[in-house]
C-alpha cells in the first residue's frame, strides 16, 4: 500500500492534492532557504521601462527584466500590484548597485512591522499585553 508512515496511500494522495502550491513550496523553502520569496511593489519596474536597452516582458503570472548584462525573473501576484523574487536570485542575479532601488520598493504589507523590528535588531517592543489567541485586547490605563 502506497503512503507515508502509518497513513494509507489514499489519505496521502488526498492530503497532497489538498495541500496548496504555496504550502508545498514552503516545505521546500525549509530545506532550500534561498527559495524564500521577497515581495516588491510593481513600481520597482518603472525605472527600467523607459530605458531602451532594457526589456521587461511577461506572461500572465511570470515576468523577466533583462538588461545587456543581467536578467531577473519574477512572479506576478494575482492583484498585479506586487512582484516576488527568490532571495537567491535577488542576491545572485541583481547587481549590488541595483539593491537600494529594489529594497526601497520592498512590500511589507503582509508582515508585522514590530515583529520585523524584533527579529532585525532584537529590540524590545511595547506591543500590548500578552493574551490568549482569540481573546480581545484589554484597554490599557496608560
Amino acid at each position: 500500500m502506497k503512503g507515508a508512515g502509518n497513513f494509507p496511500g489514499a489519505f496521502c494522495d488526498w492530503f497532497v492534492i489538498r495541500m496548496s502550491t504555496f504550502s508545498q513550496f514552503t516545505k521546500k523553502v525549509v530545506s532550500t532557504p534561498e527559495l524564500a520569496q521577497i515581495s516588491f511593489d510593481v513600481a520597482v519596474l518603472e525605472a527600467y521601462l523607459t530605458k531602451n536597452e532594457v526589456k521587461v516582458s511577461r506572461t500572465r503570472t511570470v515576468g523577466r527584466l533583462k538588461t545587456p548584462t543581467w536578467s531577473l525573473d519574477f512572479g506576478i501576484a494575482p492583484d498585479e500590484k506586487t512582484l516576488h523574487v527568490t532571495l537567491g536570485h535577488l542576491m545572485q542575479k541583481l547587481p549590488e548597485k541595483e539593491h537600494a532601488h529594489w529594497f526601497s520598493h520592498a512590500d511589507g504589507a503582509r508582515f508585522s512591522e514590530n515583529f520585523l523590528k524584533m527579529q532585525g535588531s532584537h529590540a524590545c517592543i511595547d506591543d500590548g499585553n500578552l493574551r490568549a489567541w482569540g481573546e480581545p485586547e484589554e484597554e490599557s490605563f496608560f
